[in-house]
Parts: structure tokens; C-alpha cells; sequence
């Protein structure tokens, strides 16, 4: 269990780092409705993913049987999921290398909106997101299960730290007028989080091709 928390820690962390909407957000609200706001924001974007996640579980919870009774299935998933990370993973290590991403983007003007409707909506509207879920998190949600609901609920909160965390962390700088780490550094993250998910996404592809040979996978 703690290993395959640890794991898709790593993989959570990379995606929250990535440059977004919400990054965007938490930026601009940071310095404009406080250095908090981060954290509502990931009050939002919290509450739709668990909505998302349980939906997944309760899918993958009554077809369990039916789901591990047809490798093929399993296999699949695991194979566009690596290749879905292995993909994401050279964009972000390729864009950083090149300079080409930065926490730097279009102001996002969500002035109308509660800062907790406003993480909903901007996740909502985010197709990366939904293509995250689908495709990289039903394995996890899937070994999470075999401790029932108490497993699947720790599997969450440990992702939702990583965005916690880091939106927090954006808004709370900006909103005390400090200045953020410098781009350098910020793409020297990026790097690492971009090779990190190559990585995993391999991973995720070799799980995939094994378990379509033998029957077996592991992902922690």
C-alpha cells in the first residue's frame, strides 16, 4: 500500500506542476483576492475529482470480476495509460528543455465566481484533466479497492495533497508580494517531473504488455 501510494504521489505531483488554468489562477488570485486563495481553489477542484473518483471506483467495484476476468481489458488500459504518461512526460522534459514552458500565462478572469466554484469550474473545463483520470488513474483506483473504501479514500487524499500544496503554495507567494523561484528553477522542476513520468509511463507499458501475457500486474 505505501508503495503504491508513494508512486502515484510522484505521478500526482508531476501533473499539479504542470503549467494549467489552475496554475494560472492560483496565480492571479493569489495577488488578487489573497494569499489563500490557493487553497479554496483546491477546495473546488477537490470536490469534482472526488466525484470523479468515486464514480470510477463504483464502476471498476461492480464489474471488478467481470473487469479481471478479461486481461485483455486490464492490458489495454495500462498500455494508453503509459503511453497517455510517457507522452505527457516528453512534452513536459522536451517544452522545459526548450524554454518553452513557464508559470507564466493568459490572466484568467473568474472575478464573478467563489474561488471553490472557480476550482470547479476551471477543472471542469480543463480536457487534460478528464483525459488524466481516465486513462492514468483506474489501475490505482483499482489496486486501492482491495482495502475497500478506507484505501480508496487515502489513494485520494494523497493525491489532492499534491494539489493542495502547490496551489497553496503559488497563491500564498504571490499574495505576500514575494516573488516566485526563478524560471530556471522552475524548469529544472519540470525536467525532472517530465522524466519522472516517462518513466512511469513505461512502466505503465510494460505492466500492461505482462499482464496481457500472464495475467498479472503491479503498479506500486
Amino acid at each position: 500500500m505505501v508503495q503504491l501510494l508513494g508512486t502515484f504521489f510522484i505521478i500526482s505531483l508531476t501533473g499539479a506542476l504542470a503549467p494549467g488554468p489552475l496554475t494560472t489562477v492560483a496565480i492571479v488570485e493569489g495577488s488578487r483576492r489573497g494569499k489563500w486563495s490557493g487553497t479554496r481553489l483546491a477546495i473546488g477542484h477537490g470536490l469534482v475529482e472526488m466525484v470523479y473518483v468515486a464514480a470510477i471506483a463504483l464502476i471498476l467495484w461492480y464489474g471488478r470480476q467481470a473487469l479481471l476476468q478479461q486481461p485483455v481489458v486490464i492490458g489495454l488500459i495500462a498500455l494508453v495509460g503509459g503511453l497517455f504518461l510517457a507522452w505527457m512526460g516528453w512534452g513536459m522534459g522536451y517544452g522545459a528543455w526548450k524554454h518553452r514552458l513557464t508559470l507564466e500565462g493568459n490572466t484568467v478572469d473568474e472575478s464573478k465566481l467563489g474561488l471553490v466554484s472557480t476550482g470547479s469550474v476551471v477543472t471542469l473545463s480543463n480536457p487534460y484533466w478528464w483525459i488524466w483520470w481516465a486513462l492514468v488513474t483506474p489501475l490505482y483506483i483499482e489496486q486501492s479497492l482491495a482495502w475497500g473504501a478506507l484505501g480508496l479514500a487515502i489513494l485520494f487524499l494523497v493525491h489532492w495533497s499534491s494539489d493542495l500544496g502547490w496551489l497553496t503554495g503559488l497563491a500564498y507567494l504571490t499574495g505576500s508580494g514575494r516573488s516566485l523561484f526563478s524560471a530556471r528553477v522552475y524548469r529544472v522542476v519540470l525536467f525532472i517531473c517530465g522524466a519522472a513520468l516517462l518513466f512511469f509511463g513505461i512502466t505503465f507499458v510494460i505492466a500492461g504488455i505482462r499482464f496481457l501475457v500472464t495475467g498479472e500486474i503491479s503498479l506500486g
